[in-house]
Order: structure tokens, then sequence, then C-alpha cells
């Protein structure tokens, strides 16, 4: 396989996450992006309903990076994770985008991996 050219490692990228009520796994899952040797440009953490205790993890994060964060929220009407995920797609930002689960811990060449094979 072809390693891509430098136009694609340079793209704005975004990382998107899941949650729904899980605080513990989205702490791990989000600290996880603070070892990455090559940094989102944006982070979108698309939450499904969650109550206050994720809201507090987000706002925890939010001081530990310089990444923008944004958080999009959704009552909860039993499972909607893919209707949470399009509104975080909706305020994307980024040419590229990496969408994971709220339970996921990133090895730290995670996003540097998607960037390598990364095509137009």
């Amino acid at each position: 396989m072809t390693v891509a050219t430098t136009p694609c490692q340079i793209m704005k990228v975004t990382l998107i996450t899941s949650t729904y009520n899980f605080p513990r796994a989205l702490t791990l899952c989000l600290d996880s992006i603070l070892t990455q040797t090559r940094m989102p440009d944006e982070i979108v953490i698309a939450d499904d309903g969650s109550d206050d205790r994720t809201k507090e993890v987000v706002r925890r994060f939010i001081g530990k990076t310089s990444i923008p964060v944004k958080h999009v929220w959704q009552e909860n009407h039993g499972f909607g994770k893919t209707a949470a995920m399009n509104k975080g797609f909706a305020v994307s930002t980024g040419d590229y985008i990496i969408q994971i689960d709220g339970d996921i811990i990133m090895e730290r060449h995670f996003v540097e991996d998607h960037l390598r094979y990364a095509r137009k």
C-alpha cells in the first residue's frame, strides 16, 4: 500500500466520538487523545442524552487541551446514536473525520495512522 502524500497529512482533522452515560470510559477515551503523535484539529463529542456526569467529564477535558471541543447533546428518547452522530457531523469543520465510540482508548499513533492512509 502506498503511503499518503503530504497534502493528506495536513488536512484539518475532526475526531468525533459518540457517548451515552459512561463517563469513566469517556474520560479514558478523551485522555487517550492527549497522547496522540498527531493531534486532531477539532474534537466533537456526540452525546445521546447523557446526564450531567458526562457534561462534567467534557468540562474537565476542555480544561486539559487547547484543541477546540464541541459537545453536541440530544434528549434521550431511546437508542439515538446515529442521530447524535449526525449532529456531530453537522457541527464539524474538518476535511477528514475520524469516528470512534466513547469507550475506545486510542493507541498513540491512531490519528497519525489514519492520515498516513487517507486519500482525497
